[in-house]
């Protein structure tokens, strides 16, 4: 399991932060309780786009490496924004061979893999559907500093756009086996 899982430690709640407003907040500890596969520590997931860090092993992906990017089925050129936080190198072609997701996208020549130098944040912020929160929330994507995204809802992750192509995972991982 990844560094930006969630755990069921912890609770998540709405927060006036500094600087991003209404912020969605988690207070989960990685390791205590248990984790819940597939869901994102907000505030974890945040810190890796911002920070740079791996979303597996947490740890941050220096500047004179590429950060690796996995994603479903581009559309186009590819995704135009991903919710996933970056991997290392390696913990990209790991995660890709034993994550029960990724291996289905990967076999199923769903999953693609961009490798970049640089990628842009955009925040994705989140509201109630309706007066009724078992409607769900409605997602919608700010450009950092847009004036209309406090009053639109709350700061949930960070969504990225990686600057580069985007190559079917199947492709990636064999030239990755075969010059690592």
């Amino acid at each position: 399991m990844g560094w930006t899982t969630l755990w069921e430690s912890g609770t998540r709640t709405l927060r006036k932060v500094a600087g991003t407003g209404p912020t969605l907040v988690c207070t989960c500890v990685p390791g205590r309780g248990r984790p819940l596969l597939g869901q994102v520590c907000p505030q974890r997931q945040r810190a890796c786009m911002n920070e740079r860090r791996c979303q597996l092993c947490g740890l941050r992906i220096k500047h004179r490496f590429r950060a690796v990017f996995v994603a479903g089925a581009p559309k186009g050129d590819g995704p135009g924004f991903v919710i996933e936080p970056p991997l290392h190198r390696s913990c990209a072609a790991y995660a890709i061979q034993v994550c029960p997701h990724l291996i289905t996208g990967h076999r199923g020549g769903d999953l693609h893999v961009a490798e970049v130098q640089e990628y842009h944040l955009l925040e994705q912020r989140v509201r109630p559907q309706g007066r009724d929160l078992s409607a769900g929330l409605l997602p919608q994507v700010f450009a950092p500093g847009d004036t209309d995204a406090h009053a639109f809802g709350a700061l949930d992750n960070l969504v990225a756009a990686p600057q580069g192509p985007w190559t079917p995972a199947a492709d990636w991982l064999k030239h990755t086996r075969t010059t690592a």
